[in-house]
């Protein structure tokens, strides 16, 4: 695990695999967990039962590398331009678009996000298949449906189905829609 804002150091950044594909956790303290939960309109008291935790981090979002390395994944959320016309095209990652309008409440706030995302820490998991293939497509995929409802994810959208994580999901749509 590391903290997100040595990703945008080369050699922090090549220590991730660039040549496997994988699954990923976004983690963040609690005081940037809590920022998180106000601005869902919800709070610890209310999720804390279903959130995964590793020491003092809490788990916020889950995702995969299937058709690019884990690198190139991972250096796309921490460092993508995040320009004006990649948000009116939606191109900006989906982590990045929820962490704007969650914190910023506008997804055009590059230098918000980033802050932001400077004080998350980032886990991957590298697989023994080939970018692209079938295989990974198929069992990274359903590792990730696993995990997104194994425990809330509060900012994964696709496929969250957690049963206490409705209100979120459908807060952070509107927050989305809302801050584009």
């Amino acid at each position: 695990m590391i903290q997100a804002k040595k990703l945008r150091i080369k050699k922090y950044l090549d220590e991730i695999p660039d040549d496997k594909p994988g699954y990923y956790k976004w983690w963040a303290k609690q005081k940037e967990f809590n920022e998180l939960l106000k601005g869902l309109g919800t709070s610890l008291s209310i999720v804390a039962k279903n959130i995964e935790k590793n020491d003092s981090l809490y788990c916020i979002y889950v995702g995969t590398a299937i058709k690019e390395s884990l690198q190139k994944r991972l250096n796309w959320h921490v460092n993508d331009k995040h320009t004006d016309r990649a948000v009116r095209n939606g191109v900006v990652s989906t982590l990045r678009q929820s962490i704007a309008s969650i914190i910023c409440h506008n997804q055009y706030d590059k230098n918000g996000t980033n802050s932001f995302i400077d004080k998350l820490y980032v886990e991957w998991f590298p697989v023994n298949y080939i970018i692209k293939s079938e295989d990974a497509k198929n069992k990274i995929s359903i590792k990730e449906k696993k995990l997104i409802n194994q425990y809330m994810r509060i900012l994964n959208i696709k496929d969250n189905n957690h049963t206490n994580g409705q209100e979120i999901k459908k807060q952070l749509k509107k927050l989305r829609k809302e801050s584009k």
